[in-house]
């Protein structure tokens, strides 16, 4: 009952904004007065659990600089930052509950979206069915199987599924390795989600992101030409690649970033600011 009496309250507090005019010269106040209003009806929980919430992001964020900066114990004798820290830190590997995450790091949405943290593809599920297919024709199952490997056993990083038909692909590469060494990777994964799940899963439209340190220009463009660089932001990017459909499939398409951890970093710190800020964090 007090539950429903506090979600009323607030409901009557939104309820005003219909009566609000932005042309008015007293519009900010009145708004003002409302926010204020609102304040005062949210539960000391619910303020509690946002405060918590901050804090937690302030904390993920410093210690994200510290293990760049090789200043956790860890590290600062001189240890190698290997791709399982950073990997760790914003997903934890071999877990699937993205919105329990720091997946904000790379982008606020990416929290809302169904996630998998180091899953063998075959043993993916959504909405509790298989994503990939476990009869295949004779030629899938040799090329699955070919030249000594097991192509359903690997293991991407993370994947990300927004919505039906599309799929997010995030790997990491520890900050000593040349990324551009593994540009490739994530259109591999691709063409496996986009070839050889089950019909129910026909995913065409692929999103994928490379993140570590050593990056040179000049390394990414050289090995793939059709790699942009936003100067302004500080990333490559490579607006559209296809990904070959066989057995009757249509195409599909990648869109591609490679990224920096400090650009990351940087940008996250950004988006945080003001509500860090605000707590006097």
């Amino acid at each position: 009952k007090k539950s429903a009496t506090i979600d009323a309250s607030i409901k009557e507090t939104f309820d005003k904004l219909n009566s609000l005019n932005t042309n008015l010269p007293d519009y900010s106040e009145k708004l003002n007065r409302e926010v204020k209003e609102l304040i005062r009806k949210i539960p000391l929980q619910n303020k509690s659990s946002l405060s918590h919430y901050v804090a937690r992001r302030k904390l993920v964020l410093e210690l994200y600089q510290k293990i760049l900066d090789k200043e956790i114990k860890k590290l600062n004798k001189g240890g190698r930052i290997d791709e399982d820290i950073m990997h760790n830190l914003i997903f934890q590997q071999s877990t699937s509950g993205s919105e329990d995450s720091d997946l904000w790091l790379i982008a606020e949405e990416f929290i809302y979206f169904k996630g998998f943290s180091e899953s063998k593809l075959k043993n993916i599920e959504l909405d509790g069915k298989k994503l990939f297919k476990e009869k295949f024709s004779e030629e899938e199952g040799r090329y699955l199987k070919s030249l000594g490997e097991d192509r359903l056993a690997k293991r991407p990083d993370v994947l990300l599924f927004p919505e039906e038909g599309k799929c997010i692909l995030i790997e990491f590469k520890a900050p000593d390795v040349n990324v551009s060494e593994h540009l490739s990777q994530i259109d591999f994964y691709s063409s496996l989600i986009r070839n050889y799940t089950i019909d129910e899963f026909q995913i065409a439209s692929f999103y994928g992101y490379l993140i570590g340190e050593s990056i040179e220009d000049r390394d990414v463009r050289g090995r793939v030409s059709r790699f942009e660089h936003s100067y302004h932001l500080g990333y490559w990017f490579r607006p559209s690649e296809i990904v070959v459909g066989y057995e009757g499939r249509k195409d599909g398409n990648l869109y591609t970033e490679v990224i920096k951890f400090t650009t990351l970093l940087e940008r996250a710190k950004l988006r945080n600011k003001i509500f860090i800020d605000k707590l006097g964090l």
